[in-house]
């Protein structure tokens, strides 16, 4: 029987929890966690070494509405939420699960980002008409 992938219809946003990034001090694998969520306010966004121990933290910039300011792109902003491109959002570290594939860069945010990713291309049959800003929307058929 032939493996099959049901849209889940997930976007970028729905793994953002948690980042598997590159330590800017020793290079080694460390995490960027946001608990509380993308658009809670004031939340407390941590970066974690578990190699050196470096430990860093952040409270994203807020709007004169107080809401989270969030920038949607390639490119990474300090301060701001930055959805998109092969960073963590909050400190723009470049992510560990990443690899050239195809003349481009195949990257995940964590585990689950990079089971979904997994189930998607063992795939022989997959869903039809993903949601235009889910995460399969942007993978080749």
């Amino acid at each position: 029987m032939k493996k099959q992938f049901k849209n889940g219809h997930r976007m970028l946003e729905s793994f953002g929890y948690e980042f598997i990034v590159q330590c800017p001090n020793c290079n080694e694998k460390s995490k960027v966690i946001s608990p509380e969520g993308l658009y809670y306010r004031n939340a407390i966004i941590r970066f974690i070494c578990m190699s050196c121990g470096l430990l860093k933290e952040m409270i994203p910039s807020t709007n004169c509405f107080n809401q989270n300011v969030i920038s949607y792109g390639n490119s990474w902003r300090e301060g701001l939420i930055n959805i998109g491109g092969n960073y963590d959002w909050y400190f723009g570290y470049p992510l560990y699960l990443q690899v050239a594939c195809c003349g481009r860069t195949l990257w995940a945010y964590n585990l689950e980002h990079l089971s979904y990713l997994e189930k998607y291309v063992e795939a022989e049959l997959r869903g039809s008409s993903p949601y235009y800003l889910s995460v399969e929307s942007r993978l080749p058929i």
